[in-house]
């Protein structure tokens, strides 16, 4: 009796210790996530921008809220990424850099405001945003649950609207519709970027 329990025990070891192994052996051998395609030089750049714009189906809106603030400018033909504002991260440690912003229109209100976020590993998380890797093939993304490979100069885009009532002396009706838009540039040199 006691044999054949300490062979169980010897043939669970074995077999847990050749699963791990196995384990091992698969993940060395998958494909890097990210730096190798990557030059030290270059940085990936990426915008996220989610636009939100208001209309009044009944009822009067209140004034809406303001946003401003660009803190870049990014010329395509160029691929010069001038910055505006004092940036406190290190172009050595930067795989990548995420312009991220919003813009509001109608009786959501008024203004853009762009901010850059650096990316020094991936995957990299922003609200509904996972900027899983970014390989020859272009930026790999899950987008609230959605994957998608976004190819340089392309712009993957979606939309969701939803209805609000404001309560005030007169209450408005408002369809509030959220445009999130992820715009790949491609690699950019590190040279490119001034302030």
């Amino acid at each position: 009796m006691i044999k054949i329990r300490n062979l169980a025990i010897i043939l669970t070891l074995v077999l847990a210790y050749s699963c791990s192994v196995k384990k091992q052996q698969v993940i060395s051998n998958a494909q890097p996530l990210n730096d190798e395609f990557i030059k030290p030089e270059q940085f990936a750049f990426i915008e996220y921008i989610q636009t939100q714009d208001g209309k009044v189906l009944s009822g009067v809106a209140p004034e809406g809220r303001r946003i401003d603030g660009p803190t870049y400018h990014f010329d395509k033909e160029t691929q010069q990424l001038n910055i505006y504002r004092e940036v406190n991260f290190l172009k050595d440690t930067v795989k990548a850099i995420l312009g991220n912003g919003g813009v509001l229109k109608g009786a959501a209100g008024s203004g853009l405001s762009l901010r850059l976020t650096p990316i020094g590993k991936f995957p990299f998380t922003m609200n509904k945003l996972i900027i899983v890797k970014v390989s020859s093939q272009g930026v790999h993304i899950i987008f609230d649950k959605e994957e998608a490979i976004i190819k340089k100069g392309e712009e993957w885009i979606r939309s969701s609207s939803t209805i609000d009532t404001i309560r005030m002396e007169t209450p408005a009706i408002i369809r509030f519709t959220t445009t999130s838009s992820i715009r790949y540039h491609g690699m950019i040199d590190k040279k490119g970027i001034t302030q």
